[in-house]
């Protein structure tokens, strides 16, 4: 776990009806979720009523485990930095955590890139990590029709198959291995009733645990059928020589400058020249978390591997930019 004093903050992503509602309301009735705040949309999307001490403070409700409970009224922003006056007030206590659920039309990206990037929120929270909730009954087709579920499954840390309870086990296999293809980083559950451990929401980014970044095939992983894609494909460039920083650093900012529309998720462990640990980079589209430097590898393999999701990006002309990058610094 990288040392920090920000607040993690994790976010649940999925298509309209895929089970975000069902998996809120089982982990608010954990002791696991004490010292928690879960910012969701509506209370009314939510059964947790039963559960809500009677006094509710604004638009903030504390649930009987201590989990703090607050529905957005205006942006992300202003509801994190509202929560946090109202620690500093004594409304509230205080939370050592935070989960954020997103509408299920959403594209998750622009939370990511807020949390990233946000000049009043960076100080004090961190991205933590993405869950996405995929429905074993309806989420193949939805792969098929709507670009948002393909966008939420391909950039999440782990993935949730729910309602399998109601599908059956060949339904199950066949769309755990689409979703292999799409995302073969993340690992991937199956769960009945919403029924996840809190802890499996949380650590599940690359800043928090950098031994999450697993590496796909390195030679990509294509959906055959473009409409079920989108054009998504997901591969890993490595090197095992330690790279030039300034090199990377400049590679990056040209990918993000010249094809962040189109680069999902970049996540990536580096061996940097003069450096005892490695670098974590982290970037959503066009906007990257800054670089976090650990004073020594996490295990024996020092390897630098970057896992990319990206929309009609393919690996051979990443690693070629990289190369021009990494000869031009390193030329006399």
């Amino acid at each position: 776990m990288v040392p920090h004093s920000r607040i993690p903050v994790s976010i649940i992503t999925g298509f309209l009806g895929s089970g975000k509602t069902t998996l809120l309301n089982h982990l608010v009735q954990q002791p696991g979720m004490a010292d928690t705040a879960v910012i969701v949309n509506e209370f009314g999307e939510i059964g947790i009523d039963h559960l809500l001490i009677e006094q509710a403070l604004e638009d903030t409700v504390l649930l009987q485990n201590g989990c703090v409970c607050c529905s957005i009224r205006g942006d992300l922003v202003d509801t994190l930095e509202s929560l946090r006056a109202q620690v500093a007030r004594g409304e509230i206590p205080a939370f050592a955590r935070a989960i954020v659920e997103t509408t299920g039309l959403a594209d998750p990206a622009p939370v990511l890139q807020t949390l990233m990037t946000d000049k009043r929120l960076r100080p004090h929270y961190m991205l933590d990590g993405i869950v996405a909730t995929v429905d074993a009954v309806n989420g193949a087709g939805q792969l098929d029709e709507f670009s948002e579920s393909v966008k939420q499954a391909a950039i999440a840390d782990h993935l949730f198959i729910t309602k399998g309870d109601l599908a059956g086990d060949a339904a199950i296999d066949d769309l755990t291995k689409r979703l292999r293809a799409l995302n073969p980083g993340a690992p991937i559950s199956t769960i009945d009733q919403g029924c996840a451990d809190p802890d499996s929401l949380f650590g599940n980014g690359p800043v928090a645990d950098p031994s999450r970044i697993s590496m796909p095939p390195t030679h990509g992983h294509y959906l055959h059928d473009h409409t079920h894609g989108y054009g998504i494909i997901s591969f890993a460039i490595t090197r095992d020589s330690p790279l030039p920083w300034a090199a990377v650093q400049a590679w990056l900012e040209s990918v993000a400058s010249l094809r962040g529309a189109d680069l999902l998720r970049m996540k990536g462990i580096i061996n940097v020249e003069g450096r005892a640990g490695p670098v974590l980079v982290h970037g959503v589209q066009h906007i990257f978390h800054p670089p976090v430097e650990l004073p020594a590898w996490p295990s024996h393999d020092q390897t630098t591997r970057i896992v990319f999701i990206t929309r009609n990006i393919d690996k051979k002309g990443l690693e070629t930019a990289l190369g021009v990058f990494v000869d031009r610094e390193q030329a006399p």
